[in-house]
């Protein structure tokens, strides 16, 4: 079992980290193979859509000479795909938007390489804009094809400076909740 964990925060060791470190802890101890990458260490660009990928077809973007198409590998090589972003304005960040837009797009028009993979989502925030964060990403999970655990409440927890999420002792047990239900999905459709 292959799991990415895409973190969308520019803080590499922050809370964002933090949330999907403590799944993959646990779907570690089953033996999954997990890949971390922290979008922030990549040179991305947006989506322009030239369409060049729709026309080609083959599961790259031909737009862009970045490091999209090292994503768009590893999201299709993964069987299980945890993202996090932290809130920003109110909504995910850019970098997590560009990997949206980027993976999602050329899964959709090539040879839909996201359909029936599983996918979960983290959001920490000081506020407000964890719901509709989270709620992005699994919007980007479901019009994929993919198929999305839940928990025992949303996978979102509060917290400004890095560090803060430790005081979120639900955020962990719903995170929790969450890498058994990975787990058992996981073995439910043999991943």
């Amino acid at each position: 079992m292959k799991v990415l964990s895409v973190n969308g925060s520019p803080r590499p060791e922050g809370n964002t980290a933090v949330m999907l470190r403590r799944i993959c802890g646990q779907l570690a101890e089953t033996g999954a193979e997990i890949q971390e990458i922290c979008l922030e260490k990549f040179d991305l660009q947006p989506c322009t859509a030239c369409m060049q990928c729709a026309q080609e077809k083959d599961g790259h973007c031909h737009g862009r000479h970045d490091e999209g198409n090292a994503l768009i590998d590893l999201s299709r090589d993964a069987d299980i795909l945890l993202l996090g972003s932290p809130v920003y304005f109110g909504s995910l960040t850019a970098q997590m938007k560009i990997y949206l837009d980027r993976v999602g797009f050329v899964s959709r028009v090539s040879d839909q390489f996201l359909n029936r993979k599983i996918g979960a989502a983290v959001a920490p925030a000081r506020r407000a804009g964890k719901l509709l964060t989270f709620a992005e990403m699994n919007m980007w999970f479901l019009i994929n094809g993919m198929v999305v655990p839940g928990s025992s409440y949303w996978n979102v927890g509060i917290a400004l400076a890095e560090g803060d999420l430790a005081g979120d002792a639900e955020a962990f047990e719903t995170l929790d909740e969450l890498a058994r239900n990975i787990l058992w999905l996981a073995e439910k459709i043999r991943v």
